[in-house]
């Protein structure tokens, strides 16, 4: 049985317009055009129409935003990466998918109507429903900073749907953003989950407010701050753009103290950055003038 036979329901995305740089040429890159994209989910519906509850299926308006966000941080030469790229995103919400990418304004010298690709794929069988590993970055300046970080990564590990698979030494920084106030101690995890990116956010916005954070004071001291910096592997890291959550995280790229347990933990990986993705080492190495020191080893 066929996962279209064995799921007859559909959430279908269709036309969702975004500006994009991807071609093989060099104006394409440099101007950029618009894109078409179509999405179908197959999934079963039948649990949110019972309960009329939105947590029981798939959001589209997420959706239109994490895949809007692929197209628009990304570029590709061929929108048949492009095409893959989304599918694969979608794999993390349901077990078949299908993905229609229109290039409208390709450059052929005839008239034509459309330019498109269309892939169709299936989560590989026996593949984890859903488990993704993430980077979180954690820091403090308020209190008994590095207790309190203890506590967050155990009440992280904790959670039935998130594991801490590796923690980085503990590095002292000075405060970023130009407020006034004591330097920080910084580390950062790695977890796996089955949670989505945003439920993953608010498992640790629940623990900063267990640890007695508020938000008054951008960039201002911390009694806790837990960052989500990045979503799903080097390969297949999660986009997305909502007033709620920016993945990958916008200014990782700039932040001393987020690439430094980040680098200890993994070695080396390609970041986004305003120059496209670079290696986080050489990102880093550009960095050196930020006050930061490892004081204890991971």
């Amino acid at each position: 049985m066929t996962g279209a036979e064995a799921t007859p329901d559909r959430i279908e995305l269709r036309g969702l317009t975004v500006r994009g740089n991807h071609g093989v040429f060099d104006f394409e890159k440099r101007e950029g055009q618009d894109f078409v994209i179509d999405v179908t989910l197959h999934t079963s519906v039948a649990r949110a129409a019972a309960t009329d509850d939105l947590a029981e299926t798939i959001h589209y308006g997420e959706l239109a935003e994490d895949v809007a966000g692929i197209v628009e941080n990304n570029t590709f030469d061929l929108i048949e990466t492009l095409a893959d790229r989304i599918a694969d995103h979608c794999l993390s919400l349901c077990e078949h998918v299908e993905v229609v990418v229109h290039k409208p304004s390709a450059p052929i010298q005839r008239t034509f109507d459309d330019v498109r690709i269309r892939v169709e794929r299936h989560r590989a069988a026996g593949a984890d429903a859903g488990e993704t590993e993430a980077y979180l970055s954690l820091g403090a300046n308020l209190g008994d900073a590095a207790d309190t970080l203890d506590q967050a990564v155990a009440a992280l590990d904790r959670h039935p749907d998130i594991t801490v698979t590796r923690r980085s030494s503990l590095f002292r920084t000075a405060p970023w953003g130009g407020v006034d106030q004591d330097d920080f101690l910084n580390l950062g995890v790695l977890v796996t989950t089955t949670l989505p990116a945003l439920e993953l956010l608010s498992v640790a916005q629940g623990i900063e407010v267990a640890c007695g954070r508020t938000r008054e004071l951008r960039w201002g001291p911390r009694t806790l701050d837990i960052d989500l910096i990045r979503f799903g592997g080097e390969d297949a890291e999660q986009h997305r753009r909502t007033p709620r959550l920016t993945l990958p995280h916008p200014r990782a790229h700039e932040r001393a103290f987020v690439l430094a347990p980040w680098a200890e933990l993994v070695g080396d990986t390609l970041i986004d950055t305003p120059r496209g993705r670079r290696p986080l080492s050489a990102v880093l190495a550009e960095l050196d003038d930020q006050d930061i020191s490892r004081i204890t080893s991971g």
